[in-house]
């Protein structure tokens, strides 16, 4: 079969946990079909715009450098990248175009492939039926999405509409709304007030994005969703959570099936002996929906007992960067942070650890890093919720903490420490994790059926 897997970015430029997995199954499917790989990314060059055909380590791809300034949120097209994805499918002529995480690709890319072959979407997050992607409000709640009139109680600040500016002006003017965010991050007093004044400035001109043009972004949103509901021939789910919670927002259920993540399967590095202290770890990219700040207060007062290790990168992200900044300079000094890691690695940075915690903000789909930290054989503590709680059985293979709750998480923590012992109990009882050839072997058998 002539296959494109289609994804917002891709290894060697950002290595996050959709990517990685793309990645992974592209490989796979390589071993008996022609397989490519359409991305974007911002890379700052001096040809800014442009196509870029590329094979990456014996994989062929199709490198689209964008400029960084669409997102999937935004109603005004990007023709230039149309232009490349069409003659990306012309140049493939693929029978399945498989599409992965949609941020920066638009929402006209998938009407566009059903035009050329069988139209196959993985569902990383809640990008559909959410605009900031994660089911989580402005105020920080969870939100429930059980209604196909999804835009009830949302965040309508991250959705670009023209508004009441020029289409030629919205198109060159940067998010608000992500301005607003980069400014709260800001580890300095100063500099946070400096940029947030400005803000709120550009805000009295042009109105808050919460408030300005909502019935536009309304009718842009839902109809957008509701198109590629319809063009795309079958949604994978990787937890039975995100499946449900697509099904309640109109996605028919004969068109959504439950296929969990598979990981290729490192070598278990030996373990390396640790001070006498249970080593805590987070392991994962640098944003605050991960939970990172939640688990950093837990672990105050607990460093006398036990160590707190942080891996991971805000992978080129302005405002995860800014982020990443305010934590390391707040909680520095009881804390070890790595900074980014190679994927490689992962079982020696995994040796090191005695228990991965992942205290993720919002419901997760299927956390790669519990299926890590299996493969590696170390224990995890998580929320009780969405697909995290799936993967985590509480008291068999790790530990599970009330969302959120930051002293009950800190209460997980402290029972690892007074009863060490435990940790072995935790070990024996850890999954088998699937293969990714062998989930490779499920996608393809979907692929197949969709051509017959």
């Amino acid at each position: 079969m002539r296959v494109l897997q289609v994804i917002h970015q891709f290894p060697p430029y950002s290595s996050q946990g959709s990517e990685v997995y793309c990645d992974h199954l592209s490989r796979r499917l390589r071993e008996t079909d022609e397989v490519r790989v359409f991305h974007v990314s911002a890379m700052p060059t001096s040809r800014p715009r442009r196509l870029d055909r590329i094979t990456i380590d014996g994989l062929p791809t199709y490198h689209c450098v964008d400029g960084g300034e669409y997102a999937r949120v935004a109603a005004w097209p990007n023709r230039f990248l149309r232009e490349q994805f069409q003659t990306v499918l012309d140049d493939l002529n693929p029978q399945i175009i498989h599409f992965h995480n949609y941020i920066s690709l638009g929402d006209d890319l998938v009407t566009m492939a059903r035009a050329k072959g069988a139209v196959v979407y993985t569902l990383h997050d809640y990008g559909l039926i959410c605009p900031n992607n994660l089911l989580v409000r402005t105020d920080g709640q969870l939100c429930g999405k059980a209604t196909p009139d999804f835009f009830q109680d949302c965040c309508p600040e991250l959705i670009r509409t023209t508004g009441r500016l020029p289409a030629s002006v919205s198109t060159r003017v940067p998010s608000l709304a992500r301005w607003r965010r980069y400014a709260g991050q800001q580890a300095r007093p100063g500099v946070r007030a400096v940029l947030q004044r400005g803000v709120q400035v550009a805000e009295w001109i042009w109105g808050a994005p919460e408030r300005t043009d909502v019935a536009g972004k309304r009718e842009f949103f839902l109809s957008s969703t509701r198109r590629i509901f319809a063009d795309a021939n079958l949604f994978l789910a990787p937890s039975e959570f995100l499946r449900q919670r697509y099904i309640s927002c109109g996605l028919p259920p004969d068109r959504i099936v439950h296929v969990p993540n598979g990981m290729p399967h490192f070598p278990r590095v030996a373990r390396t002996p640790g001070a006498g202290r249970v080593r805590f770890s987070y392991i994962g990219a640098l944003h605050a929906h991960k939970g990172v700040e939640l688990l950093l207060k837990a672990f105050e007062g607990l460093h006398d007992r036990a160590e707190l290790h942080i891996h991971g990168s805000a992978f080129g992200s302005p405002i995860s960067e800014s982020y990443r900044r305010r934590i390391e300079e707040t909680h520095r000094a009881h804390v070890t942070f790595h900074g980014g890691y190679d994927n490689k690695t992962i079982g020696s940075v995994l040796a090191s650890s005695d228990v991965v915690v992942v205290p993720s903000l919002w419901y997760e789909n299927s956390p790669l890093t519990i299926q890590e930290a299996f493969i590696g054989g170390v224990p995890v503590i998580t929320a009780d919720c969405g697909g995290m709680a799936e993967l985590v059985r509480d008291g068999v293979n790790g530990l599970l903490f009330r969302f959120g709750d930051e002293a009950d998480l800190r209460a997980r923590m402290r029972q690892v420490i007074d009863q060490p012992a435990m940790l072995d109990d935790l070990r024996r009882n850890i999954p088998d994790v699937p293969d990714i050839s062998r989930q490779a072997k499920v996608v393809r058998s979907c692929y197949e059926t969709l051509l017959s």
